[in-house]
């Protein structure tokens, strides 16, 4: 076990997980996970990849064991009564997630980098993550925190095929005590008409039955999905939509909305796939895995 864990990793016990790196952007997802896992009176895992200290090399290892303490801190001086650990492993950072995140309610990471894609969008592990983990993940980039009340934004196709985000986005306004805004974008111009917007909101109905604290506006703008988002997040708390999983590697990291979005939103960005449960297994990482 990793000398700085204060307990062994329980990865079938429910928590939010946050993978760190040692940027600054890893620990301000760290002081946002650690807020996260209050408000849902869950654990906090804290997971640090450090492929480079595989055969134990002393110097690799402080380093991580570096990384993982100064997380630890940051994540005790923001929620002192939060119950927190670490863990190390020798995993490429990717399988790491998915498997420290098997029974997550969230997977939280940072993301930091340019404003050029190659910059922070060719080998990041945050976007990887993003499209194929089983629960939701929020990666944080930008503005944390705002002097007034911004709602949460939630951008949909269609409710009836958007179920999953939905979900979040609801439980997550709840949560807050947000005001939701969805916003459903990308079709042709007479999406805006009436009948249309109607249709859209009778969709809705059966959310906002469930959730009636929760005050819900419904815009539904022309044109392409991605700048209407953006345009519609610098007024938002966070923002939370979908992926439609992998697809060609171009698409991935150029063509979907999603990855659009994460790479130029300012906000946290929560993407949720359509088969997102907080409490599914995930991805099942290589049975040899060694810790420090």
């Amino acid at each position: 076990m990793n000398a700085l864990e204060h307990s062994a990793p329980t990865f079938d016990e429910p928590a939010v997980v946050v993978g760190v790196d040692g940027t600054q952007i890893a620990l301000e997802a760290v002081r946002w996970a650690a807020a996260e896992a209050r408000l849902r009176r869950l654990p906090l895992r804290i997971v640090h990849a450090a492929p480079y200290a595989a055969g134990h090399d002393a110097p690799a290892v402080r380093r991580a064991q570096d990384i993982l303490a100064r997380a630890f801190t940051v994540a005790r001086r923001a929620e002192p009564g939060l119950r927190s650990s670490t863990h190390g492993t020798e995993q490429p950072p990717v399988d790491a997630l998915l498997d420290a995140a098997g029974n997550a309610h969230l997977l939280v990471l940072g993301m930091g980098g340019g404003e050029r894609p190659h910059e922070i969008l060719i080998g990041s592990v945050a976007l990887e993550v993003s499209g194929c983990a089983r629960c939701p993940v929020t990666v944080v980039r930008g503005r944390l925190q705002h002097p007034d009340r911004r709602p949460l934004l939630a951008g949909v196709d269609e409710p009836a095929t958007d179920e999953a985000v939905l979900d979040v986005a609801f439980s997550e306004a709840r949560r807050h005590r947000d005001r939701l805004l969805v916003l459903h974008a990308g079709g042709p111009r007479h999406d805006t008409e009436p009948a249309v917007q109607d249709d859209l909101a009778d969709q809705l109905t059966s959310w906002a039955d469930r959730y009636p604290d929760v005050p819900v506006d419904l815009r539904i703008v022309p044109g392409p999905p991605a700048p209407a988002l953006l345009a519609a997040a610098v007024l938002a708390r966070m923002v939370v939509l979908g992926t439609r999983g992998r697809t060609a590697p171009a698409r991935v990291l150029f063509g979907s909305t999603s990855r659009q979005v994460l790479r130029r939103c300012g906000v946290p960005v929560t993407v949720v796939s359509p088969h997102a449960h907080p409490r599914e297994t995930g991805l099942v990482a290589s049975a040899e895995r060694r810790r420090w």
